[in-house]
């Protein structure tokens, strides 16, 4: 097992939001180099029950007790400060350290670092990135925002490199200081976070000043920083780019080149094109760092995608049941794009994330929703934030339904009975957003299938 001085010199180390998915892998990570590791969250399940199993102690509620004789904290973004056990901590005179900062200590121990940054589609990259960097025999370690399959969102690699999704919020990916950073994307997202729009691509700039960055020369965004870069690209000319592109069976094929020379033959078994600009991105790196295609070709065209990404849940009211993560405008549009590829005619039931996003971008909810057939909006997950009317689930509901078919579920309840009079004529449910609504509606669906027994 290779040494780690920060788990090393912290023998005992308690998270504050242990059971947030870039959290808990966090934490394995700490329990796999031999560190005493608590925690603690307002939320238990299968998470919890993980951690516990691999040796760490998991409280469900915040209390300053909680805190025993931790020699660090670490705690999540959507920690504020009046969090008991952070003020203990202090009180204390325990280091306190944020998730981003703990994580960037980590990644400045081993020989290699990519991190993947983008307001869309960092999980699926990663997680791509994680199957090539394995098939190579890199053996990394990777840090994953979502779960990859069964894998879940953490894999410990005694190999020398380390793998991450670099998260905007709050500024916190200035605090890893990566070999080789990725930027998929730059939109108008987590701007609570930062002053401006442009206050947010001045950001990405600075977090890729000092590396060698993989830009996406098809976004205006990206491509407008002026680093030490390579870039990948469909329509723009870029040092890596897909031609040919080909829509098959369930997903795509394209030829992938490398400096103008036409290298060989990429097949994505998943849906929707913005996949191609992701497995772009992966094989671009995959290129960079000395990894023969055949193995990032094989890698690519095994890969069935992470959690929550057109995700098969079951079947409700007669229908077949696919769940997504996009709860941003861009992509909602992406995800809707793709399934009207495929000829699909879905009921939309859609989560809003936070008040602010709703909020800011209430014109775009309503331009990308509004054109749907049927939709349904459920209660809004306000994760960190209070209450807003004006960014209300509700709210979108209301201004949605001088647009279209639209209705408002403030329940679980209610909920299944407007997607089961709303079903005639469609040929599926698609399940968007990144909130609580995935365990609700995959419950039911589990509860379908066992009385089918």
């Amino acid at each position: 097992m290779r040494k780690n001085k920060i788990c090393g010199k912290y023998g005992q180390i308690h998270f504050v939001g242990i059971l947030g998915v870039s959290m808990s892998g966090l934490a394995k990570f700490c329990l796999r180099k031999g560190a005493g590791v608590s925690g603690s969250d307002k939320a238990s399940g299968d998470e919890a029950e993980k951690l516990k199993e691999c040796g760490a102690r998991v409280f469900e509620e915040h209390a300053e007790k909680n805190v025993g004789k931790a020699d660090l904290v670490v705690y999540t973004s959507a920690a504020d400060d009046s969090n008991p056990e952070i003020l203990k901590a202090k009180e204390l005179g325990i280091k306190c350290m944020k998730r981003s900062e703990f994580l960037g200590t980590i990644m400045s121990e081993f020989g290699r670092s990519v991190a993947v940054a983008g307001s869309h589609g960092k999980t699926t990259t990663t997680a791509m990135l994680w199957e090539i960097f394995v098939r190579a025999d890199k053996d990394p370690t990777v840090f994953v925002g979502g779960n990859y399959g069964e894998k879940g969102n953490f894999r410990y690699g005694e190999g020398n490199v380390v793998i991450t999704e670099a998260c905007e919020y709050k500024k916190n990916f200035l605090d890893l200081k990566p070999d080789l950073a990725v930027v998929l994307n730059i939109d108008n997202d987590h701007l609570d976070s930062f002053e401006s729009f442009e206050g947010e691509v001045s950001a990405f700039g600075a977090f890729v000043r000092d590396c060698v960055a993989v830009l996406n020369a098809d976004d205006e965004n990206a491509s407008r920083l002026s680093v030490n870069s390579v870039t990948f690209g469909i329509k723009n000319p870029a040092v890596y780019m897909a031609k040919n592109i080909r829509k098959i069976s369930d997903g795509y094929s394209f030829v992938f080149y490398a400096y103008g020379k036409r290298i060989g033959k990429i097949t994505l078994k998943i849906i929707g094109k913005h996949n191609i600009y992701n497995a772009l991105a992966a094989a671009a790196v995959a290129d960079m760092s000395g990894i023969p295609f055949s193995v990032t070709a094989e890698a690519l065209g095994s890969f069935c995608g992470v959690q929550r990404r057109n995700e098969y849940l079951g079947v409700l009211c007669g229908l077949p049941v696919f769940a997504d993560y996009a709860h941003h405008p861009v992509e909602l549009a992406a995800t809707l794009s793709a399934y009207a590829e495929n000829g699909k005619n879905p009921i939309v039931v859609f989560q809003p994330h936070t008040y602010s996003r709703t909020r800011i971008l209430m014109a775009d909810f309503l331009r990308v929703l509004g054109s749907r057939e049927k939709v349904i909006i459920y209660k809004t997950f306000p994760a960190r934030e209070r209450y807003d009317e004006a960014g209300d689930g509700m709210t979108l509901a209301e201004n949605l339904k001088k647009l279209t078919h639209c209705e408002y579920a403030e329940d679980d309840s209610r909920l299944i009975r407007e997607i089961g009079d709303l079903s005639a004529g469609s040929d599926c449910i698609l399940v968007l957003g990144a909130g609580d609504i995935y365990d609700t509606v995959k419950q039911y669906c589990l509860h379908v299938a066992e009385e089918k027994k």
